[in-house]
């Protein structure tokens, strides 16, 4: 017998809630952190800040040609540098869907709901195959 409280899918939205929580606050944290060490000078940037100031005018692919952005996943080689650290944690942000879908897999396979189950995991491969870059020229 199935608990009232896993009957109405209360348990999967407290799984899923709980984990956006805990991930977001988590994101949040990490980009005070990132922010604090980029304007404190406490960990160099990739980029010093008065270039940054003379090519504010350029698009990014001028200024990925001049070697001051990269592209795709080529930023993790510029860790752990200050600026490089705030885009890790956006990217931390970025991936909370995938860590809530995760907890609510966890959460319909506990119910032995394998057709949620199944669709949540399918969800999260679309988002790591997205985030991947492998269909991107």
């Amino acid at each position: 017998m199935v608990p009232k409280s896993q009957q109405n899918g209360a348990d999967v939205e407290r799984s899923y809630a709980g984990m956006l929580e805990r991930v977001s606050m988590a994101g949040i944290a990490a980009s005070i952190v990132a922010y604090l060490l980029y304007v404190l000078h406490i960990v160099p940037s990739s980029v010093p800040v008065h270039e940054i100031a003379a090519n504010w005018h350029l698009g990014a692919g001028e200024l990925a040609e001049r070697g001051l952005v990269v592209e795709g996943w080529s930023w993790i080689a510029g860790l752990p540098a200050s600026d490089t650290l705030s885009l890790a944690s956006i990217g931390l942000l970025t991936m909370t869907p995938v860590a809530c879908l995760a907890a609510a897999s966890v959460s319909f396979l506990l119910r032995r709901d394998y057709a949620y189950a199944l669709i949540a995991f399918l969800q999260i491969v679309v988002l790591l195959v997205a985030v991947s870059g492998v269909f991107t020229s």
